[in-house]
């Protein structure tokens, strides 16, 4: 009798376990860069449509991706909020509309007529570990700036960052140092789009 007891009580412990561990939900992170870029007074004629962000298909997810011993991992209890292809489209867009340098800069959804496209391809977005536990989030991009109406490719570039991460606190961490790696590329982007039109 006792024997049954004490089965009965360990099932159902490790049933209470189980059931608290499957009760917690992954939080969701958003990708919000903190960015302050010179504002032009006049604007030039450009039209400029942001196009859809391609990227390799284990980026195009909402998991928050780190590299450790050659394997590439999600963190369990955190998620983006959007898939980052899809948040830095808009992130992008919506600074170099507030800008000013472009007459508009729209998204790559728009019916509007544009003269010129930014095609964004992003490369890496994870969080690497080194063998003595520190991390970094590595952000790197590629650009091409074409002529809408010709398909001239006017002028290419690559920007990346680097950022430590220094709050170790699991997800946590690793976004702040994203948005400050994404705050870094699109302010490198503002600057570079600017001096080719």
């Amino acid at each position: 009798m006792k024997h049954a007891v004490l089965t009965v009580v360990a099932l159902l412990f490790l049933m209470g376990c189980s059931l608290k561990e499957t009760s917690i939900k992954p939080y969701s992170y958003t990708l919000e860069p903190s960015l302050k870029l010179e504002r032009f007074k006049v604007s030039n004629t450009d039209v400029l449509k942001i196009a859809r962000i391609d990227t390799p298909s284990d980026l195009n997810s909402r998991s928050i991706l780190y590299q450790k011993e050659g394997a590439t991992l999600p963190y369990k209890y955190g998620v983006w909020s959007e898939t980052p292809p899809l948040k830095l489209q808009h992130l992008i867009t919506e600074a170099l509309q507030d800008q000013n340098h472009f007459n508009s800069v729209i998204s790559g959804t728009s019916v509007a007529s544009n003269n010129l496209v930014l095609e964004p391809v992003l490369q890496h977005f994870e969080e690497v570990f080194a063998e003595d536990g520190r991390s970094h989030v590595y952000v790197s991009l590629r650009f091409r700036l074409i002529e809408f109406k010709t398909g001239t490719v006017l002028a290419s570039v690559r920007l990346s960052s680097l950022k430590e991460v220094t709050n170790t606190n699991g997800a946590a961490g690793a976004v702040e140092a994203f948005n400050a790696a994404t705050a870094e590329v699109i302010r490198d982007l503002s600057l570079w789009i600017n001096t080719v039109r």
